[in-house]
């Protein structure tokens, strides 16, 4: 299965970059924090990884509630994972496990390793990346202008589902444990959507949830955003 829609990550192969750099300014540079995950107390003895039946990776901004509020019910926090307010969830019933991501590219390749070792034993995986839709690119993109969301799959290969065009493609965590297991031969399905509202709110949370629903996941079946703080103005 051939997964088109991941990006690529371009390092520089000529002597000459490194070559521009001082070996100074290399001595003088304080090493990065190794990122780690965070277990709770329940988790903190083993923090091993474990089998999951299923292994869902969601990414997108701003994402943290809708992911607690319709997938995590009646699980249980294992850790925290460092991107913002990350978090990964064991549902023991189902043995669904949830890794909630927002969107930081900056620590997604390391974000990556650390969930390699769980995707390497789930048995199914799922990705799901949200966009916005003003990122979606299209020579016909009037068609769309009126849809809530826009739904893709990337090498998913699901029924009623449309490949992901060029020159769309997605990046980040999500992206990178499905191209993980797409080398690796492992089953992955794997979906973007762009959506027109960005945090969701209930009505742009349906496709969302319609998605999850029919490939199997675990959620519920509406999404109540949290309530804003009300603004007054004084004269």
């Amino acid at each position: 299965m051939s997964c088109p829609g991941f990006g690529e990550l371009n390092i520089p192969s000529s002597r000459a970059f490194w070559d521009d750099c001082d070996e100074d300014e290399f001595e003088n540079i304080t090493p990065a924090e190794k990122l780690e995950l965070n277990f709770e107390a329940e988790w903190a003895g083993s923090k091993a990884a474990f089998e999951s039946d299923l292994l869902v990776v969601i990414e997108g901004s701003q994402i943290s509630h809708f992911g607690t509020s319709v997938l995590a019910k009646d699980s249980k926090r294992v850790c925290s994972i460092p991107a913002k307010t990350s978090s990964l969830h064991w549902n023991p019933v189902n043995k669904q496990l949830l890794a909630i991501l927002e969107d930081d590219l900056t620590q997604s390749g390391e974000v990556t390793e650390l969930l390699l070792p769980f995707a390497k034993v789930a048995k199914k995986v799922v990705t799901l990346t949200l966009k916005p839709k003003v990122e979606f690119k299209s020579e016909e993109i009037q068609l769309y202008s009126d849809d809530i969301a826009i739904v893709r799959g990337v090498g998913a290969n699901e029924k009623g589902i449309t490949e992901l065009e060029a020159p769309n493609f997605i990046a980040g965590v999500a992206a990178g444990v499905a191209s993980w297991r797409d080398q690796q031969d492992l089953p992955i399905s794997s979906f973007v959507i762009y959506t027109d509202k960005i945090p969701l709110d209930s009505t742009a949370a349906q496709p969302v949830l319609k998605l999850l629903q029919s490939v199997g996941v675990a959620c519920t079946s509406s999404y109540i955003p949290p309530r804003k703080e009300n603004s007054y103005l004084y004269m």
